[in-house]
């Protein structure tokens, strides 16, 4: 690269990195405890040379595992041989014996997330160096530092979360072939590019949606070797794939040690768990097997609607315009620009398969799960801000000064980023303010502050708090005892009721709480005051109340009375 992609690149890196690091502990969500024990049974497993032992789920999340395998490494790695054995991710005795050894476990998330972190940086540069390849180091720059930097996307890229590395490694994935297809025939994309796939399933099996994109460039670059045979076209691209799938899945073997022992029980658990639960509505272990008799989709394309909404009003201002911009590269006549066209084709044709994906099957709909068209479409809106601020420079001659370009960069960069900042630690809660609602709530964001709280309280080492979420996004910032809420259940053969009235405090988390049992208690507590609301986003997040203040009656709604 010259000096200018150079700095550019360096430039990117220090706008991206920084907000990967600063407050990475400020607070856990509701998903992350159970990855960090899943991690910490992986790193045993590796220890104890036990790979069968490794968890199978559709994810399958061995990147994610790897990282807390790093988190392990670098803060408790005497775990691994003091022969505990390996712990369930649904109960607290993970948590309860790290503490018995002398650590915590939120180190070890914080550890996690930074390798995390560090991953996605050489991704993050990864996908520069292809973009300016394609293009230039513009494109390039705007691109990376517009996606990795908006609220939505820094926000769960801060976490312990799959579909972070997942959107990353499906846009390399793309980019590696585009490369290869329109660029330049050099192997190293086609390594790169189903290298990157290897690792997008390793993350989450829904990258399977890939191929298909795949199989479609290698569908166009048929028609477009007008000199060559059918015969040898068709060679070629059975070539191109069998290369690229290999790649694929060297890496898949070669990083998942369960593959070496149990290669068919591996893939069957992953794919049929990922169908079964994408078309019967539950894992394996529920539905016992694969019946395409029953499988269905689920209600029309509510889903997909919902996940548009979801996109309008978690992205910015900035990207709503870049889309538009976008588009019109078709109306201009420039045969240069027939690859930016076929590229903007090809992300929204990927960013349209995981929106469809997820809003079709059955099961969840997490906005997260549709990351990876966050991701696309942000690339997508960089190419359209770049494209105008190039076509307005050469039809004004006012605007074609060389400061001009930097300028509108600068502005583009500052307004995404100061969009993220306004909504730290909490980045995923961001809502555009050209909408009337929008924002995700409820993912155990504001439970640290809570948890911090009671913390300061005398004797809190003492105290026992029942809370709502409270493993990991409570427990991991309280020294005392923390128990989870439940309702109408035993826990440690002890009846949970009993349970509250031995506690200290209660901790409520309202942004949440919408089942009908969890409706009645708050209802009847309406009329009780709190000892402490905590507010985010000007939403009511947490009430938390002092269990011997509280009214006898409460029992009975527990108790379903």
């Amino acid at each position: 690269m010259t000096k200018n992609k150079w700095l550019l690149a360096l430039l990117m890196l220090a706008l991206v990195i920084p907000m990967r690091v600063v407050g990475t502990d400020k607070f856990v969500t509701y998903d992350e405890p159970w990855w960090v024990i899943s991690g910490a049974n992986y790193y045993y497993a590796l220890a104890h040379r036990e790979p069968a032992n490794i968890t199978y789920e559709y994810h399958p999340a061995i990147t994610t595992l790897w990282m807390v395998t790093g988190g392990m490494l670098t803060y408790f790695p005497e775990y691994r041989g003091q022969g505990q054995g390996y712990f369930d991710g649904r109960k607290s005795n993970f948590e309860n014996y790290v503490r018995e050894q002398g650590h915590e476990t939120l180190p070890i998330m914080r550890n996690a997330r930074l390798f995390q972190s560090a991953f996605l940086v050489l991704l993050a540069l990864a996908a520069f160096l292809l973009i300016q390849s394609l293009f230039d180091e513009k494109f390039a720059f705007l691109s990376i530092v517009t996606a990795m930097c908006a609220p939505f996307y820094l926000g769960n890229s801060r976490l312990l979360n799959h579909e972070a590395m997942l959107s990353m490694l499906g846009l390399i994935t793309f980019l590696g072939m585009q490369n290869y297809l329109n660029k330049e025939r050099k192997l190293i994309y086609l390594l790169v590019s189903g290298v990157a796939f290897g690792l997008a399933q390793l993350t989450k099996s829904p990258s399977i949606v890939l191929i298909p994109l795949m199989g479609l460039m290698l569908v166009v670059e048929l028609f477009k070797q007008r000199n060559a045979t059918w015969g040898s076209r068709i060679w070629d691209a059975v070539k191109i794939f069998a290369i690229w799938f290999a790649a694929a899945f060297f890496i898949y073997v070669l990083l998942w040690p369960a593959m070496w022992v149990a290669p068919g029980k591996v893939l069957y658990d992953v794919y049929g768990n990922a169908f079964s639960y994408a078309f019967q509505g539950g894992r394996l272990e529920v539905t016992q097997e694969l019946q395409p008799s029953k499988f269905n989709l689920a209600n029309g394309f509510t889903g997909v609607l919902k996940y548009l909404q979801t996109w309008a009003t978690s992205s910015t201002p900035l990207s709503w315009l870049g889309l538009i911009f976008a588009a019109f590269i078709f109306f201009v006549k420039d045969k240069t620009a027939n690859l930016i066209r076929s590229t903007f084709v090809y992300l929204l044709i990927l960013a349209s398969l995981f929106i469809l994906l997820f809003g079709l099957v059955q099961g969840r709909n997490s906005p997260h799960y549709i990351m990876s068209s966050f991701v696309t479409l942000d690339v997508i809106a960089s190419i359209g801000w770049v494209s105008a601020l190039l076509w307005a420079q050469k039809r004004w001659d006012m605007l074609n000064r060389a400061y001009v370009l930097p300028l509108a960069f600068i502005v583009l960069v500052a307004f995404q980023l100061g969009s993220s900042l306004l909504y730290y630690p909490y980045y995923y809660t961001y809502k555009n303010p050209l909408t009337s609602a929008g924002g995700i709530h409820g993912y155990g964001e504001g439970l640290d502050q809570a948890a911090e709280y009671l913390a300061q309280k005398p004797h809190a080492k003492d105290m026992r708090v029942i809370a709502y979420a409270a493993r990991g996004s409570f427990s991991y910032y309280f020294p005392g005892q923390s128990d989870l809420l439940k309702f109408g259940f035993s826990e440690n053969n002890q009846p949970y009721i009993e349970q509250i009235q031995n506690a200290d405090y209660l901790v409520l988390y309202p942004i949440r709480q919408t089942k009908p049992d969890e409706m009645r208690l708050l209802n009847f507590l309406a009329k009780v005051t709190p000892e402490r609301v905590i507010y985010v986003d000007g939403f009511e997040y947490i009430r938390i109340y002092k269990i011997s203040e509280l009214p006898k009656d409460i029992y009975k709604i527990l108790a379903r009375e």
